[in-house]
């Protein structure tokens, strides 16, 4: 019956995540058989398997392991199994998790403007290329987007250890959802209990390859990870080892120091100490922080129908590929939620201006600008030059004054009703 009328009446959601899934299926066809980032991931657990420092050199194709023992363990797990027959497993767990973000969305986010399947069309085809350099690299991106986004659903639905668990799980893997944390502790309905059960599951997972590997052996990778993940550490600050880095911290290393840029070209305006660059990358991210969390304590009520939560949520998960270190284009595959709650409100409440500012970003992002039509060289002059970083920036400071302004306005209308 419910296919009947579906037949009579498409739900144009459906039918987009249907589109969307087979041009998904045709990513497979892009990939050229060789090396991509899963083969990182897929070396580390042979090296972990070798007794080696997955963290240190000789580092496979001289690109390095940035993830958590616990992940190269599961990667041990498979060593048998063929690398393709893996990377297809991947492949389809990654689009599985991916669609029900989309539905999570919908749920959260786009079921509360107008049109929501029109609003859903124009978040696919901002977040096509992001998707695409995802799926063509076969990055972890759409995991940990999930972690994030499924927690955050759990929580809402009363099963607080299960939303610890999943938010954990990202949090071991690839650290970044932990900017989540504090947040989520504000929310949920037992902090005290959250917190101890997030202490626990965290040390579990960190410790848990030590009961196949080994006391000593694990400890010694924690500590190498560490040193990889401490946002203050020299190799964060100056980050020059890898090309196509587009965090903040890479945009002011490019603008503001000599030092070449591994296979990019040079463009400085200025040759700060390492010291005075410190002070300029954590500042900067110590004041999109700020910002956000100045959005958390304003907002108090539903924006335009939306949970505040949901929207304060997703502008944390925007600061991840901005604030956090070591950070790609495919990184910004964590600001999917912010785009839909940002097109939903541009849907229900923009103005000329509005569009006008957030189409200015948008180009500057670089999000549309594709290899297919626009060639190599325009898109590493977006890459190499931070346009990408700028942009994503601009549109999560177009984000937060939107969602005051609308906030603003759903209070005033409030106060007429409740005087009238």
């Amino acid at each position: 019956m419910k296919f009947m009328r579906f037949l009579k009446k498409p739900d144009l959601f459906l039918v987009l995540v249907l589109v969307y899934t087979l041009w998904l299926l045709s990513l497979k066809n892009r990939q050229t058989g060789g090396m991509d980032d899963f083969d990182i991931f897929f070396k580390s657990g042979e090296r972990l398997l070798g007794g080696e420092n997955i963290y240190g050199p000789p580092h496979h194709y001289n690109l390095k392991y940035f993830y958590s023992v616990f992940f190269a363990g599961i990667m041990a797990l498979f060593q048998n199994t063929g690398i393709n027959a893996l990377k297809f497993v991947w492949f389809v767990l990654n689009t599985a998790l991916f669609i029900r973000v989309f539905f999570l969305l919908k749920l959260h986010v786009l079921a509360e403007g107008k049109r929501p399947g029109i609003v859903f069309f124009f978040l696919l085809l901002l977040t096509g290329k992001m998707v695409l350099v995802n799926y063509t690299f076969n990055q972890i991106s759409v995991l940990i987007l999930w972690t994030m986004v499924e927690s955050f659903h759990q929580l809402k639905q009363g099963r607080m250890y299960v939303a610890v668990f999943l938010l954990c799980l990202g949090i071991n893997i690839k650290i970044m959802p932990v900017v989540l944390v504090p947040y989520f502790l504000f929310m949920g309905p037992k902090p005290v209990k959250m917190t101890i059960a997030g202490v626990l599951m965290l040390l579990f997972l960190l410790f848990l390859p030590a009961m196949f590997i080994g006391w000593n052996y694990n400890l010694m990778l924690i500590s190498e990870w560490w040193k990889t993940l401490n946002p203050v550490s020299d190799i964060h600050v100056m980050q020059t080892y890898e090309y196509g880095f587009t965090d903040l911290s890479s945009m002011v290393t490019k603008f503001l120091s000599a030092e070449a840029v591994y296979n990019e070209p040079g463009l400085h305006i200025a040759n700060l100490p390492r010291s005075t660059l410190f002070l300029i990358i954590n500042g900067l991210r110590v004041a999109l922080l700020a910002l956000v969390v100045y959005l958390a304590i304003r907002i108090r009520k539903p924006v335009s129908g939306i949970d505040h939560r949901v929207v304060i949520v997703s502008a944390f998960m925007a600061l991840i590929p901005l604030c956090f270190p070591h950070q790609r284009e495919y990184s910004y595959m964590f600001s999917i939620p912010m785009l839909a709650i940002l097109l939903t409100l541009l849907s229900m409440h923009g103005k000329v201006m509005h569009f006008i500012v957030f189409s200015a970003c948008v180009l500057l992002s670089g999000m549309l600008i594709w290899v297919d039509f626009a060639g190599q060289e325009i898109v590493d002059v977006f890459r190499h030059y931070r346009l990408i970083t700028m942009g994503m920036t601009a549109i999560l400071l177009f984000y937060v004054a939107l969602v005051l302004q609308v906030s603003k306005a759903g209070l005033l209308q409030d106060e007429v009703i409740s005087e009238s």
